[in-house]
């Protein structure tokens, strides 16, 4: 059938006039009108294949559909799979308590951390930063002054680790009221968590989520097993009773009366107690948690028109690098309807640095991460670039001491003034 399919091909466009391969540029305006979408030749060439693949059962048209799937099927990464969705998590712009375990020595229990089991810091081949890995059937949770506010957020990455055949954990995270996990017991006690079951195995991936069992919901048609091997970021916002759960970007939960005063003592991590029992660790690293009292977007738009500066902890790079992170395009997105909103104001973005690394590097490093929020606020809004200024003043102007993570996360930072 395919020989058939190839000659009568071949038939059809040797019938074709000479005129059809190759036109001037007048004969291809007077042809525009004419054709389908763009007024090629070649797309009337592919109409004439359409109706000899219909003639035989459009053999062609079939083949080139399923191999486009699977090329995008394999193409898709865990990153771009959900840019078509919009995410409305805006981070806290109060830091109550960060982690990256870098003031920890490796194979040592984190020093903020509480944990009813085993779990250490490592470093993981080919993963940047550090992590703490918790091992099978144990809890942790971070050990915080006080409980969370009626309006926080919690951020985290996950490494969803693959070894061969050995058995992967199930991962639990959420809200508990337990405060102290080793003097009581959080099975028993009133929470909110989320289930991450089944990363390596397309037939069985879940995410659930609820108070106690069995679960309130799941969220089976997230794109799970794509993170085999890589991070996750987990993003949950708490809102008085109501929360959101995101993964990476994606919303997956949204329940408005869940929340109690009780559930916001503490957060909390699990590497899930299982039969036969798990033999890979779970993974969590770069923590942050942070109140949301105030809306970040309104304050930063309304302290930029009212005090003539603005500084915001919320836009976020890649690490050492000047590429910004999706969780910070809402941020822009207000100060650019800003510019549209307000033809004649004029800005000065300034970036600013942790002291990690070299004094010269971070200084070109906070001048190129100030370039890079000008540059998408041009490309993504009717805003001339001369309407804003750069600069970068690296580490030099630190508002909080840099020997821990939550100091440096207040040091990196960008800074609005109007001009």
């Amino acid at each position: 059938m395919e020989k058939i399919v190839v000659v009568l091909a071949f038939i059809f466009l040797c019938q074709l006039p000479a005129e059809a391969q190759v036109l001037d540029p007048k004969e291809k305006a007077k042809r525009a009108a004419e054709d389908r979408v763009n007024g090629r030749v070649d797309q009337g060439i592919n109409k004439g294949l359409d109706k000899i693949e219909e003639g035989i059962g459009g053999l062609f048209k079939k083949k080139d559909k399923q191999k486009k799937k699977e090329g995008n099927e394999q193409e898709m990464g865990p990153r771009n799979a959900q840019t078509a969705g919009f995410s409305d998590f805006i981070p806290g712009n109060n830091t109550i308590f960060a982690d990256d375990f870098s003031q920890d020595e490796l194979m040592d229990f984190p020093a903020k951390w509480n944990s009813t089991g085993s779990g250490r810091v490592v470093e993981l081949d080919g993963v940047p930063g550090r992590w703490l890995e918790i091992k099978h059937n144990t809890y942790v949770n971070p050990v915080m002054d006080g409980t969370l506010p009626e309006n926080c957020t919690i951020e985290f990455d996950l490494f969803l680790k693959e070894e061969g055949e050995r058995r992967i954990p199930q991962l639990f995270f959420g809200l508990t009221e337990v405060r102290d996990i080793v003097r009581e017991d959080i099975y028993y006690k009133e929470k909110f968590y989320t289930k991450i079951d089944g990363y390596n195995a397309a037939n069985s991936k879940a995410v659930e989520y609820g108070i106690n069992f069995p679960p309130l919901g799941n969220k089976n048609d997230f794109p799970l097993t794509r993170y085999s091997n890589r991070v996750l970021r987990v993003s949950i916002a708490c809102n008085k009773t109501r929360i959101r759960v995101y993964l990476d970007q994606t919303k997956i939960v949204d329940l408005p009366r869940i929340v109690t005063p009780n559930m916001r003592n503490n957060v909390y991590f699990q590497n899930g107690e299982l039969v036969p029992a798990s033999e890979v660790g779970m993974y969590i690293g770069n923590i942050r948690i942070a109140s949301g009292d105030v809306d970040a977007r309104s304050l930063l738009v309304k302290q930029l028109m009212d005090d003539g500066k603005a500084v915001t902890n919320d836009i976020l790079f890649d690490v050492g690098r000047d590429v910004i992170k999706p969780a910070s395009f809402d941020i822009l997105k207000q100060i650019g309807d800003a510019l549209v909103a307000n033809p004649s104001l004029k800005i000065k973005i300034i970036g600013h640095t942790d002291s990690d690394g070299g004094d010269a590097d971070n200084l070109k490093l906070s001048q190129d991460r100030a370039a890079s929020v000008k540059l998408y606020i041009t490309e993504n809004f009717p805003v001339v670039g001369s309407r804003m200024q750069t600069d970068g003043m690296g580490e030099g102007k630190p508002v909080a001491a840099n020997d821990s993570p939550a100091g440096k996360a207040k040091n990196r930072r960008v800074e609005f003034l109007r001009l």
